[in-house]
């Protein structure tokens, strides 16, 4: 079982070449989500298994993986908490009904390259083939919080599926960055 994690960007724009982290799955396998072909669709949601705004959106989380999977992209959750075991991990993801591929990202590798701030935050990203991508969307996943503690009875916008909508299209989605709500993630240096 894996999961996915979302990554929130301040900024829009190609990353260019880089460094691309290498994390290690739940799994106990060494992935890198940012490695892959010209044009692949990658979606990163960064989480916890402690943020009660993550785990109320989970059942969305896996919809998004799923969307994903159909559309031939790979999806991700990540968590970015050193205190996040491969055995929380499958648990929380068990409680939740998460299917995705899991990474633990507890020294912020992969959180640092996207910029992720916030718990849950999600990245729709696709390749270059060159180590570098282009985000597509950024940021909150839906409104189902209209502010911290003020829950919908359902979500009306739904970010993140528009988001994955447009990288399967070739297109960057308008607007790029919507800020996420959620668990802040503690600032690694």
């Amino acid at each position: 079982m894996t999961a996915l994690i979302v990554i929130p960007l301040l900024w829009i724009a190609s990353c260019g070449t880089q460094k691309i982290a290498t994390i290690q799955g739940a799994d106990h396998q060494m992935h890198q989500p940012l490695e892959g072909a010209a044009g692949e669709v990658v979606v990163v949601i960064v989480t916890s298994p402690d943020c009660p705004i993550a785990n109320a959106i989970a059942p969305e989380m896996e919809r998004l993986h799923q969307q994903t999977q159909a559309g031939g992209g790979r999806f991700y959750i990540v968590h970015a908490r050193d205190d996040v075991t491969p055995a929380r991990a499958h648990e929380h993801a068990r409680q939740y009904g998460l299917a995705a591929p899991i990474l633990i990202d507890g020294d912020h590798a992969l959180v640092s390259q996207i910029k992720a701030t916030v718990t849950p935050e999600i990245a729709v990203l696709r390749l270059d083939g060159r180590g570098g991508w282009d985000t597509v969307y950024q940021g909150r996943i839906n409104n189902l919080y209209a502010s911290l503690g003020n829950r919908r009875n359902k979500a009306t916008e739904h970010y993140a599926r528009r988001g994955i909508e447009a990288a399967f299209n070739g297109e960057i989605m308008d607007p790029a960055y919507i800020a996420p709500l959620g668990c802040y993630l503690e600032v690694r240096r």
